[in-house]
């Protein structure tokens, strides 16, 4: 199935914007179809009786719901982590008594701590909420392709 231009223009900004990994992750996502559980037939019994098993099979995504689902796909791997993430600080937070715990990284390699993610008041969501306001945004942001004559 075609991927519909919008969607290329998403992916492209994804990897013009260092996210190339996610870029990939999103164009097999929509080539490959949605994951739908399937029940089919598995054993029959000598009594008649059939065993039915639960399969997961993808289905294309139709063209006029890409876009819809593109846009739910980088919610669920950017916007709702960055919440998680504020929300994990927040309660930690809470759980040792202290005004302010961060969360850090250490490179299980080089042993050495990860530059902070984020330099703002632990638990502050404004990143989330930004990424958020954007992905509202975006449908009207991309331009339909240039139509010639008429």
């Amino acid at each position: 199935m075609a991927i519909r231009e919008e969607v290329r223009q998403i992916i492209f900004i994804l990897e013009e914007e260092g996210f190339g990994a996610l870029a990939g992750e999103l164009l097999t996502e929509i080539s490959l179809g949605r994951e739908v559980e399937k029940e089919i037939p598995s054993d029959e019994h000598a009594d008649g009786r059939v065993d039915v098993e639960t399969v997961v099979i993808r289905t294309p995504i139709g063209e006029d719901e890409q876009l819809r689902e593109a846009m739910n796909f980088i919610r669920m791997r950017l916007v709702q982590p960055v919440r998680a993430f504020a929300e994990a600080e927040r309660i930690a937070s809470e759980l040792s008594d202290q005004h302010s715990v961060r969360i850090r990284f250490i490179d299980p390699e080089d042993r050495v701590e990860v530059e902070a993610i984020s330099r703002r008041d632990v638990g502050d969501t404004s990143v989330a909420d930004r990424l958020e306001a954007l992905l509202e945004r975006l449908p009207s942001m991309i331009e339909p392709p240039n139509v010639v004559g008429s």
